[in-house]
């Protein structure tokens, strides 16, 4: 179901998905907190793992089922049984005493023998009662819980399973006869076909959830149900009186009902997350491989490219990054029979790392094949195949015929071949094959299955069904299901004797010198070990020995075993209880639930146990494919899970040069005298392993060895090992498990924002000196998460009723969770013992000296003896809560423990053990100054231990000297490593090349310098000196005297420390006159070299973080003398690119010679003249400044200001009063300034403004002149720009040409803008002239009217005075004075009368002429 359609179907769940993990599956990164449902992953790719899983659990479920109905009907019985002795009892009850004649007769003494035989009558009539009470309410206890979980619940879920059986075997007829189908079909009947194969997976995809959602479910109600069940009948029992077990066992009830209460609170939140990514992972999928309904997809049969190199352009998926890495089921071409018949067979194929490979559902997990390095094969479409979208994958000697169910697949398919193949020869060349198993990279090689009982070619070896060993399981105790661990009843598999010898000839190769008798007898040896095992008999070696032997796993655990592996096979008696055996404090006694169980997830982990993985190795590489199928699933989901992030190298010199240098290490004893000559390794060619050769095609591995243990590690946590390499893969092997305990837990982000993930899980947490694990498994959802001890600031904690409470407050300057608090919830922990242990883990890592691994398992056990009556010392809190759920202040309360939590009863009866520390350091700093030296030229204080502040400047991993050396023009960097010499001392070297300069100046390129590094005073954690020789190469006589650097570091007070830095210079040979002057600059060198040391030192420190522990300083910087290699830095072109950048700011050391040296003395003894000038001259004014005070200069400046104020206001009135009598003579004469300003321009100026540009023609004739006239008029300004000076023959004529007529043209525009800007001036004085124009004309025309009307009265016959009134007046009128008062004129004759009218006639008939033209312009401008 799973193809190449189906990596959509993996990508983000709602909450805490992973990567697409698809059939063209990535490899998970790395995922901070999330919640993983694999099992619903695993459903949507139809992996053989979820098909392994369905019936590893549905089996399970069977075998629970009948141990569950036979409980009901033994249970029933009883109750019958005990309820039909009921009249039995009675009557044996009514004869506990005699008859009463029996006293009154004597016989029995009626005062004491009588009176026994009543109290015990009465005693056993209230202990029968009890029981009969008990088996009437069995029937509600015990009884219907259990028939209606079988009733509902566990029908529900096996219909579920028919469902899913049904839909799984359509779907594989149905997909089987689709992929089928030739080439020639119709595409119309293809789609048909696909839309019915659609149809077919849509529905198994649905009962795949559907089981998926339901099994857990299931599984937590039974768990629901049997707690219940357990302590209802416990509450019964003790209610009734019965006095049986002790109080531990009645508090560790009470806890379990508490556990079971928690995992009802979070079963809500659970189950609807569960169902959100059941909705989206399904929609997914669906939309994934939904077909296309377009013809034309249906009528291509293979990729469109052909050839054997597969696609040219490889693109890239949606997100942008190439697709490496792919799974899904593919079709095998098999030939088999004869006459030969050819079949197609379903596989899950996958490629990754570099390996090509498939896996196959097994009868008991899921089964592994050999895989093939991808540099051995080729994958190319097959043409010639009748079938559609076949891909051929061909190695020197195997065909191998593929079919892949769509074009897109196919071409994924053989996209991933091309990218694997340049990642694996990439990575190949880059690496040492010596590092790998075996010493062959597996891409250059055919590597079989390494595990007969994961190999596929064993699976014609099984008989009649049977199984494969599965006797590793950690049951539970006492049939009473109290744990989450898978256990098995089925009879051991047989393995057939020829397959197995087979399979361990292939992995047992004959050795040199050996016979073939000696080679015959080790595999008849292996094979009786493997029967043995097999059959139950013999113990193994090793861890895995420790998981498969029921009897060596943990004390206590024999009980298990025995009661699970005769489980159905009859009454057992003499099984050992789990109360008797001490269990141990440091692990719990079984091992948590696997991500996904099928029946050889045991098996796997048992093979994890003889394997040592790592974070190098690189995740799920280690391991076969088919071990991690089996425990994780089809996608390597452990992957995102691991440590830590490794900050070494963003703590290690950010901005340090070297980072980009290409590094070789070579081995001490080499000769390296050429060194600096040496290139770099380079990667030699691996001769390929195939078949044909006279060599074996197949791979042998090396057995890995197992994982060291320090000694006296407890066995209890050597069982839990295992396990914690597959759930957490990337933690590196030196990080032991010191304590595992069960808990449940909760985060709270900081701020009490909601946008950070939370963490909630209930599970195991598996506790190192270094980090904390939490793994949970519940309701379907794997989650992981890593918390380093680092970022916990404190440990508090708190009791409860139904379980008691850690709290760990997380450092917010270190924290980048985003959580504020983890609550950790435990259920049946000595809570003061696991607070302590937790402190203690705490304090270490701060300490001076941290303890190794022993000596902390050490420390905890001493901690169960003692009373705890101290207060915590990393947080001195405990705080008394009620049984809900607690709020945590933080308060300091320092209560001691014994005040409640789980176990605090037994707490009295242990002996106090105070552990020892490991040594005392000094209660004053310490002073430290070395002999023959100056004061201290530059001092720091750390707020470090002195121990890591050592390991930050000589650790075998710092670098900081080669940094230094690399700033100072140093080439090709020999670090050597730090050596043992006389009188315990220690020293390393350093080489390098530089370019310096000779005797007479000449320039000398690659000279070899040699400097030292020797530690003097090595007093652990207290006092540190090392002396630095150093050659001053870039200074005269370097060879007759050394510069000395002593770096000094003491202990100051607990996670402090003073660095401190002295010179001197050394002489071997004094130069005749130069020694004062040289000896001057190299010291100022060396006070450079110091200060700058001092600052890189100081910016580590600052990385590292205030109060470090020192355990981490040496993680990062390495051990002193534990490197064997010298390690050579040469700088490559980007780190010399930005050498200026990163070095702007500090002065670089250059060579000098002798003369340069005087020259820059004399220099500097100018210079000092000069300023020795200037102070004179300085102190000379503040002695002059001296003698006046303050008041004095202060008044003086004062009446210097005012004669200055009188001397220029006495100039300037004088000046005022001069100009201003002139101005008034001039007045009187009547000359005065022209006020108004005019600046204008008029028309009869114009021609003169046109023509001022102009250039006038020389007198005479000037051919000179001519030919620039005709430059000037060779081509049209309206031309274009091309053909200006066309008709030219030089180029400086067309040069000026197109240059003066580009200018005229500009100026030609301006001139344009201007005669607009005139035009439109013009026009607005034209219409202001027309306007007063009109007016004016319309006022004559007024005052001609006034005049015609008195004319017409004069005519009339008026009297003389009237007519002299009438002329006076109108003379007046015409004179403009009508607005005045009359006055008396004189009177006016006729003549002057006839002129008047004469006047009037001419005048006002021109005026109302051009009113009339006017009037009739307006009129037709209207009309218009």
């Amino acid at each position: 179901m799973a193809d190449a359609n189906t990596a959509q179907a993996n990508t983000a769940v709602a909450k805490g998905s992973p990567p697409e993990s698809s059939a063209a599956s990535q490899t998970p990164d790395k995922h901070p907190s999330p919640s993983i449902p694999i099992g619903l992953h695993e459903a949507a790719l139809d992996s053989p793992t979820f098909r392994c899983a369905a019936v590893h659990f549905s089996d399970q479920i069977e075998h629970i089922e009948r141990w569950l109905d036979g409980y009901v009907k033994s249970c029933s019985k009883v109750v019958h049984d005990m309820l039909a002795l009921e009249e039995t009892i009675n009557g044996f009850l009514g004869k506990t005493l005699p008859p009463p004649f029996g006293a009154t007769d004597g016989l029995i003494d009626p005062d004491y023998t009588l009176l026994s035989l009543k109290r015990v009558g009465d005693g056993q009539r209230d202990w029968w009662n009890h029981i009969l009470t008990i088996m009437r309410r069995m029937e509600g206890l015990a009884i219907e819980p259990i028939r209606s979980f079988l009733n509902n619940d566990l029908r529900t879920f096996k219909e579920a399973r028919r469902t899913l059986d049904t839909a799984q075997k359509t779907f594989d007829t149905t997909l089987a006869r689709y992929v089928g189908q030739s080439k020639a079909k119709e595409p119309s009947a293809l789609r048909e076909d696909a839309f019915a194969v659609y149809e077919t997976r849509k529905a198994y995809l649905k009962a795949s959830m559907d089981y998926c959602q339901l099994a857990p479910q299931l599984r937590f109600t039974l768990d629901k149900v049997l707690v219940r069940l357990s302590t209802d009948l416990w509450r019964e029992m003790r209610r009734s009186g019965m006095a049986f077990g002790t109080n531990r066992h009645a508090e560790e009830m009470d806890r379990i009902r508490g556990w079971c209460k928690e995992m009802e609170t979070t079963e809500a939140v659970f189950k609807r997350e569960l169902q959100a990514a059941r909705r989206d992972v399904g929609e997914k999928a669906v939309a994934s491989f939904k077909p296309s309904r377009e013809l034309e997809d249906y009528n291509s049969s293979t990729v469109a490219f052909l050839g054997s190199r597969g696609p040219v352009n490889v693109q890239p998926n949606e997100e942008g990054t190439l697709i490496s890495e792919k799974q899904g089921w593919l079709f095998l071409r098999t030939v088999t029979g004869k006459p030969a018949r050819t079949n197609w067979i379903r596989r899950w194929y996958y490629c990754r790392h570099g390996i090509f490979g498939w896996l196959i559902q097994g009868p008991h997990g899921v089964l592994q094949g050999d895989e093939i390095g991808v540099l051995l094969c080729s994958a190319r479409p097959a043409v010639s195949e009748e079938r559609r979208f076949c891909f051929e994958v061909k190695t020197k000697s195997l065909n191998i015929m593929l079919q892949a169910e769509t074009q897109a697949e196919l071409q994924q398919w053989i996209e991933v071949f091309e990218i694997a193949k340049k990642q694996a020869f990439d990575a190949s060349s880059a690496r040492d094959a010596s590092t790998l198993p075996g010493g062959i990279d597996p891409a250059f090689a055919i590597t079989p299955p390494t595990i007969p009982e994961f190999s596929a070619k064993s699976f014609e070896g099984f008989e009649d069904g049977g199984l494969l060993d599965r006797t590793g399981s950690l049951p539970i105790p006492g049939g009473e299901l109290t744990t989450r661990s898978s256990f098995d009843v089925l009879p051991p598999p047989r393995r057939s004797v020829t397959g197995l010898a087979r399979d361990i000839a292939r992995d047992l190769p004959r050795e040199e010198g050996e016979s073939g008798r000696e080679h015959a007898a080790r595999i008849m040896q292996r094979i009786e070990l493997h029967r043995k095992s097999a059959f139950g008999g013999g113990e193994s070696s090793g861890i895995a020995g420790l998981i498969s032997a029921s009897s060596n796993l943990l004390p206590g655990y024999a009980a298990f075993n025995a009661s699970v592996t005769n489980l159905g096979r009859g009454p057992q008696s003499g099984l050992q209880p789990l109360n008797e055996v001490r269990v141990s404090t440091l692990a719990p006694p079984t091992l948590v639930k696997a991500p996904t169980t099928t029946f050889l997830s045991k098996t796997a982990m048992s093979v994890s146990a003889e394997r040592a993985i790592s974070a190098d190795s690189g995740s799920g590489v280690s391991l076969p494919t088919a071990v991690v199928a089996n425990y994780w699933g089809s996608t390597p989901w452990s992957a995102m899970y691991g440590s830590k992030e490794d900050d070494t190298k963003q703590l290690r010199l950010d901005d340090d040069p070297l980072l980009s240098t290409n590094t070789q290490t070579i081995p001490v004893g080499e000769n390296q005298s050429n060194m600096g000559h040496r290139a770099p390794s380079t990667a030699i060619h691996r001769k390929t392993l195939s078949a044909g050769d006279n060599i074996p095609e197949l791979r042998v591995p090396t057995k890995p060895s197992s994982e060291i243990f320090p000694p006296r590690y407890p066995i209890e946590l050597r069982a839990h090992h295992p396990q914690f390499r597959l759930l957490f893969p990337s933690v590196p092997l030196e990080e032991k498990l010191v304590m595992v305990f069960n808990a449940a837990w909760t985060s709270t982000p900081v701020g009490g924002s909601s946008s950070a993930q939370g963490l909630m899980g209930n599970g195991r947490v598996y506790v190192t000196p270094d980090n904390m694990y939490f793994y949970g498994h519940q309701m379907g959802f794997v989650s992981a998460y890593v918390l380093s001890l680092d970022v916990i600031s404190e440990v508090t904690a708190a009791p409860g009723k139904d379980c008691d409470f850690i709290f760990l407050h997380l450092n917010q300057v270190m924290n980048t969770t985003g959580w504020a608090r983890i609550t950790i919830k435990t259920f049946l922990m000595d809570l003061g013992l696991l607070h302590s242990r937790l402190n203690l883990l705490i304090d270490d890592l701060q300490a001076e000296e941290p303890m190794d691994v022993p000596e902390i398992i050490a420390a905890l056990l001493n901690l169960e003896g003692e009373e705890y009556d101290k207060k915590s010392p990393s947080a001195e809190s405990w705080e008394e809560i009620s049984p809900n759920t607690p709020v945590d202040d933080g308060t300091v309360s320092g209560r001691p423990v014994q005040k409640g939590g789980y176990g605090a009863r037994d707490r009295a009866f242990r002996q106090v053990r105070k552990p020892v520390p490991k040594f005392q350091l000094p209660a004053h700093p310490v002073v430290y100054e070395p002999e023959d030296m100056d004061g201290a030229v530059e001092e720091r204080h750390f707020e470090i231990s002195a121990k890591a502040c050592f390991h930050v400047l000589f650790g075998d991993k710092s670098f900081i000297f080669p940094k230094l050396y690399f700033e100072r023009r140093a080439k090709e960097i020999a670090q050597g490593p730090w050596q043992l010499i006389d009188h315990g001392k220690m020293r390393r070297e350093f080489k390098f090349k530089v370019d310096s300069l000779g005797k007479f100046g000449r320039a000398k390129h690659g000279e070899e310098v040699v400097d030292y590094q020797l530690i003097d005073v090595f007093s652990d954690h207290i006092t540190y000196v090392v002396t630095h020789v150093k050659t001053p190469w870039h200074l005269p006589h370097s060879h007759s005297f050394k510069m000395i650097t002593k770096v000094v570091i003491t202990h100051v007070a607990k996670s402090k420390c003073k660095l401190a830095l002295y010179t001197k210079v050394e002489w071997s040979k004094t130069p005749p006159l130069s020694k004062a002057l040289i000896q001057r600059q190299a010291l100022e060198d060396a006070h450079q070299d110091a200060e700058g040391l001092a600052d890189v030192a100081t910016d580590q420190v600052r990385k590292l973080g205030p109060h470090s522990r020192t355990k981490r300083a040496i993680q990062v910087y390495g051990n002193i003398g534990q490197q064997g290699q010298v390690v050579i830095f040469t700088p490559g072109e980007a780190s010399q690119t930005g050498e200026a950048a990163a070095t702007s700011s500090k002065k670089m050391i250059q060579p000098r010679t002798l003369t340069e040296m005087v020259f820059e003395t004399l220099k500097s003894l100018m210079q000092s003249v000069a300023t020795s000038l200037l102070m004179w001259t300085l102190a000379v004014l503040g002695k002059i400044f001296g003698v006046f005070t303050a008041h004095r200069v202060i008044l003086a400046v004062l009446g210097i200001s005012v004669v200055t104020n009188m001397v220029f206001t006495g100039r300037a009135g004088s000046t005022w009063w001069t100009e201003r009598s002139a101005t008034k003579f001039m007045s009187r004469m009547g000359v005065g300034p022209n006020v108004m300003m005019s600046k204008a321009i008029y028309l009869a100026d114009l021609d003169e403004a046109a023509l001022a540009s102009v250039v006038v023609a020389p007198e005479g004739e000037s051919e000179c002149y001519d030919t620039f006239r005709q430059i000037m008029n060779n081509t049209s300004l309206d031309s274009p720009y091309e053909e200006v000076g066309s008709t030219l023959s030089s180029s400086t004529s067309k040069a000026t040409a197109r240059r003066v007529r580009r200018t005229r043209q500009r100026l030609g525009s301006y001139r344009h803008d201007l005669l607009v800007a005139m035009r439109v001036v013009n026009s607005i004085e034209k219409e202001m002239i027309q306007s007063e124009w009109e007016n004016w004309l319309s006022d004559e025309n007024l005052r001609c009217e006034q005049v015609k009307m008195m004319l017409s009265e004069k005519n009339s016959g008026g009297s003389s005075t009237s007519s002299s009134s009438s002329t006076s007046k109108a003379a007046a009128i015409t004179n403009g004075a009508a607005g005045e008062a009359q006055k008396v004129m004189r009177p006016i004759d006729e003549k002057r009368v006839e002129a008047l009218r004469q006047w009037h006639i001419d005048y006002c008939g021109s005026c109302k002429v051009e009113r009339d033209n006017i009037l009739e312009k307006r009129t037709k401008m209207v009309d218009m």
